[in-house]
């Protein structure tokens, strides 16, 4: 790939979420909670300090290295499978995780029955699970939704009136739901269908009785009648238009993330789709919600609205439609879903593509500098990529709804895998996985084989620590070698490339940049400087400004 303006400027987006606390863990002792929570950090990655060398617009030059992506590594095996009898067939991430300031992740899943024998219309709904390390993962009993006789279960809603569990078709077929509440509070319907689920934090809310909030693209599935009349054969076209009225984007709230009050209120109309997620912006301290809208140029195209409260948006607009393929809407379209987070001083996100040939449902890396265009990092190349032959996530890969989330020096994200279909009578197999990314290196400056010594220089940047951190992947023992210049690239006096000094340790994420004359920035904190690397056989991700 080769490293120029236009592979960085393309388009972009993907997810974030609230980070703080929740229910404490059941079965942990005091000492292990204690050890486990020093561990895991945050999936708030605001950082002002902190610079990814994919951020093409603070890069002053670049010669002989190009932006290379890196792939998350992905755990052989599904972490979350559907194995309880309430859950269908299929686990899928159409939800989020959140890390509680304990240190416990969080989930909120769909437990899918694709098949939906007459006699099983009881299986699938949305379900709940919590794990230390985001690798084992339990399923605790919540005692809100019944299933055959018992509220045993990690079912934690249902669009029953009664709290027992029940697909949406046959509460459709017998024309119940939740009530459905206008934006102003008055009853306008029914909903019995949730889409596009997301569970946030949000801790801006006065009223800890709405600590969480449940967002989804909410719907009287009565709608759908002229498409599956033999699912529907008793609806009438009358009570068909009246469930198209009802479709929109819901919230409903909750003190725990369990216990709701299962009244949804309609915060928007949506803009045509019914795929959406909710995703923090800790920078502005408001909301992004994502949506499939179907106002662009063909098929499926990622839109994004922003608000500061739940009820008043912005319209939405199309961040990426018809792209620079020729055949866009032929061979691919964007599923919809773009999962936008702030990440050190930009924003990063992944981008759901829809493969209209070939296989493969992949995300792509995409950014966003702060007040610019959301841009693709490396178009067409894949992030989070779909698994190899044999694999749970041969055909599909697609991230939760939030932001990666940082344990240690690690991101984990989590994500739904779908599989290859072996049974005609059900959908795709889907279970979620986990991918890991060592902290800060989604994409990388490098060479490897180069007979030239690749150099990038900064625009001028503050020093706003007197430490210099540079996180680099040297690929053989040649060391990276650092400057600060002027601005005609000559370095300052002790600052030079022949001076710098580096005790690299490939354990490490980031290794401190010294001079033999200089231990760090001091003499020059506060004031903006211009950094110039030479790399040989290395991966250049981030650098950062460090006080200690």
């Amino acid at each position: 790939m080769n490293f120029s303006r236009r592979t960085f400027l393309a388009s972009a987006a993907a997810a974030g979420v609230v980070v703080v606390g929740g229910r404490a863990p059941r079965r942990s002792s005091a000492a292990q909670v204690a050890a486990d929570a020093a561990k895991i950090r945050t999936s708030n990655h605001l950082d002002a300090d902190l610079h990814l060398f994919l951020n093409r617009e603070e890069l002053a030059a670049v010669d002989d290295l190009a932006l290379e992506i890196n792939r998350p590594k992905k755990h052989p095996q599904p972490v979350l499978v559907a194995d309880r009898p309430w859950e269908g067939e299929r686990a899928q991430a159409w939800g989020s995780v959140i890390v509680e300031p304990d240190g416990l992740l969080r989930m909120w899943y769909f437990a899918f029955n694709t098949e939906r024998k007459p006699d099983e219309l009881d299986r699938g709904g949305y379900a709940y699970a919590e794990s230390r390390d985001g690798i084992h993962w339990e399923k605790p009993d919540l005692g809100v939704v019944e299933f055959r006789g018992s509220k045993r279960n990690n079912l934690f809603y249902t669009c029953a009136p009664d709290g027992k569990n029940l697909v949406d078709e046959e509460l459709a077929r017998r024309n119940v739901g939740l009530p459905a509440l206008s934006e102003d509070g008055k009853l306008i319907g029914v909903v019995n269908n949730l889409d596009g689920l997301t569970v946030v934090r949000d801790d801006h809310d006065p009223d800890p009785m709405k600590r969480y909030k449940l967002i989804a693209n909410m719907q009287d599935h009565r709608m759908w009648a002229y498409a599956y009349p033999d699912k529907y054969p008793n609806v009438t076209k009358a009570a068909e238009q009246e469930a198209r009225t009802i479709i929109g984007q819901y919230l409903d709230t909750s003190p725990d993330g369990i216990h709701w009050t299962r009244q949804p209120r309609r915060i928007s109309h949506g803009a045509g789709g019914d795929y959406m997620m909710v995703l923090p912006d800790h920078r502005n301290r408001r909301w992004w919600l994502n949506e499939r809208s179907t106002k662009g140029t063909g098929g499926r195209n990622a839109a994004l609205r922003v608000g500061v409260n739940w009820t008043n948006w912005s319209d939405p607009e199309i961040i990426f439609d018809n792209g620079p393929e020729s055949e866009f809407g032929k061979r691919f379209e964007w599923h919809g879903g773009m999962t936008p987070f702030n990440y050190g001083n930009v924003n990063l996100g992944l981008l759901e593509k829809w493969p209209n040939v070939g296989f493969g449902a992949t995300c792509e890396l995409i950014w966003q500098p702060e007040g610019g265009q959301w841009q693709r990092v490396a178009p067409g190349v894949p992030f989070l990529d779909v698994g190899p032959e044999g694999a749970f996530d041969r055909l599909l890969a697609y991230p939760t709804h939030n932001a990666p989330i940082r344990i240690g020096d690690s991101l984990h994200i989590f994500y739904t895998g779908g599989g290859v279909k072996t049974n005609p009578k059900q959908g795709i197999p889907m279970s979620i996985g986990l991918a890991t990314l060592r902290l800060d290196r989604f994409a990388g400056l490098g060479n490897w084989r180069s007979r030239r010594v690749g150099s990038v220089v900064t625009k001028p940047v503050t020093a706003t620590h007197p430490h210099l951190d540079v996180n680099v992947e040297l690929l053989e023992a040649t060391p990276l070698q650092v400057a600060v210049v002027d601005a005609e690239g000559t370095p300052l006096p002790g600052f030079g490339f022949d001076e710098c000094q580096m005790n690299y340790d490939p354990r490490q994420v980031y290794t401190r940049i010294r001079w033999k004359q200089r231990a760090d920035l001091t003499s020059l904190q506060g004031q903006p400087i211009r950094l110039a690397f030479r790399v040989a056989t290395a991966l250049l991700y981030s650098y950062r400004f460090s006080p200690t």
